[in-house]
């Protein structure tokens, strides 16, 4: 296997970091971080708003992943806030492929996405990487996001990777979703039958270093399986022995609390995995109370 130089982009973050700790094991890993007293050895700074970066950094780079983006449900969608879901994801491409005559030797763009780009109204459909993308939020922030990677095609081969909800202890959303049930007080959201497309970390960033070995080019839908809100809750109490009792948190105060981003909990979509299964990808956690319980 031959080594490469990899930059990631946005690696600071659990998967970037899970993802780096994997691939360093074989390749050259260099980082991009804001964050100036980080830098020495495989750090390097940048700052896509301020136009600045070490052009050290990319000497030699044959792969760029580009994980950049911010947490969709951190905070409330405000109109400053959905700005700033749409900039942290497309600055960063839009600053790197306006700095290609630095990456001379640049093969592979590979660029993180998300899988809620579809019709949630479609309920029993399973989404391929060929369907349409709606129009609500959500699918437009992934087609403008999955458009920024676009822009390397006249470069490089150049990969987008969706991604489902992934399961880890190390970040993400499962430990909000757990919380309450610790507690003693979980219970489904909206009507408990909503899809949601899962991946464990593990797998994830197995699938990042299956594309940089095998140069797939195209989009991959990252997800093990599809499961409900209602079994990923039951699953989480079962690991913490705990009895669900609470009736279901209606969709209606959801919307209260939570605003327009009341979607991402109420409605959910299946996802097809066969492409990236036909491409040769193996996914060793397939089973959901086993990969919650890993």
């Amino acid at each position: 296997m031959d080594k490469k130089i990899i930059l990631i982009a946005g690696g600071t973050g659990f998967i970037g970091k899970e993802l780096i700790a994997l691939l360093e094991k074989i390749h050259e890993i260099r980082v991009l971080t804001r964050d100036k007293k980080k830098c020495g050895g495989k750090f390097f700074f940048w700052d896509p708003d301020l136009g600045e970066i070490d052009e050290k950094a990319a000497n030699g780079v044959t792969h760029i992943i580009n994980l950049c983006g911010a947490g969709i449900a951190d905070k409330r969608w405000t109109a400053k806030r959905k700005q700033e879901l749409h900039d942290s994801r497309v600055k960063p491409a839009d600053f790197l492929y306006s700095k290609k005559e630095l990456f001379t030797a640049l093969e592979h763009y590979i660029s993180a996405s998300g899988v809620n780009c579809f019709d949630w109204n479609k309920k029993t459909k399973i989404y391929t990487e060929d369907d349409p993308m709606a129009t609500d939020f959500l699918s437009q922030l992934v087609a403008d996001w999955e458009k920024g990677a676009g822009q390397f095609s006249g470069l490089c081969k150049v990969t987008k990777i969706r991604i489902g909800f992934v399961i880890s202890a190390k970040g993400g959303g499962l430990a909000k979703i757990e919380k309450p049930v610790k507690m003693g007080f979980g219970s489904a959201l909206a009507s408990g039958e909503q899809a949601m497309p899962w991946i464990h970390l593990h797998d994830l960033v197995r699938i990042f270093a299956f594309v940089v070995d095998t140069q797939l080019e195209g989009v991959y839908h990252a997800v093990a399986a599809n499961t409900t809100n209602r079994e990923l809750t039951e699953e989480l109490a079962k690991k913490n022995g705990k009895k669900l009792w609470m009736p279901a948190v209606s969709a209606f105060v959801l919307r209260l609390i939570l605003g327009e981003m009341a979607s991402l909990v109420i409605e959910g979509v299946q996802i097809s995995n066969e492409k990236i299964r036909n491409a040769g990808f193996r996914f060793e956690r397939t089973e959901l109370g086993e990969a919650i319980r890993d």
